[in-house]
């Protein structure tokens, strides 16, 4: 039997999926360690010219806000109710059916973090 150009791409498919599954996260790291890279590169070089540097130069990650956890529950939020309603419209059968479930895992995610956000903002006004 000869080799037809339809089974390469039905192997085409499975290669690059497992490619890509492997190269992102390595790409991820890459560039999370070059940037580390560059900013101790940065601060060595501000230390020997005796520049001062500012608290927010030496800082890696600013502190979370309220509004940054509402805003991630909003977007946990809306996928949820997003993979819900894929869900219903498919029909619940199948892979609906884990659909549905990581849309509801969302959703109460979402849920979690607006209510931590109410929390967080009346926590702000009792120290005020």
């Amino acid at each position: 039997m000869p080799f037809a150009p339809y089974m390469f791409q039905a192997l085409l498919v499975p290669i690059i999926a497992i490619i890509m599954t492997m190269l992102i996260p390595i790409m991820a790291f890459y560039f999370w360690y070059r940037v580390r890279v560059q900013r101790s590169k940065e601060r060595m070089l501000a230390i020997e010219k005796g520049v001062e540097l500012s608290p927010e130069a030496l800082t890696y990650v600013k502190a979370a806000t309220p509004l940054d956890s509402l805003r991630r529950g909003c977007i946990c939020l809306g996928s949820g109710v997003g993979l819900i309603i894929f869900a219903l419209i498919t029909g619940a059968y199948g892979w609906s059916l884990w659909f549905m479930g990581g849309g509801l895992v969302l959703t109460f995610i979402g849920i979690s973090l607006a209510i931590w956000y109410r929390i967080a903002i009346r926590k702000e006004k009792e120290r005020e």
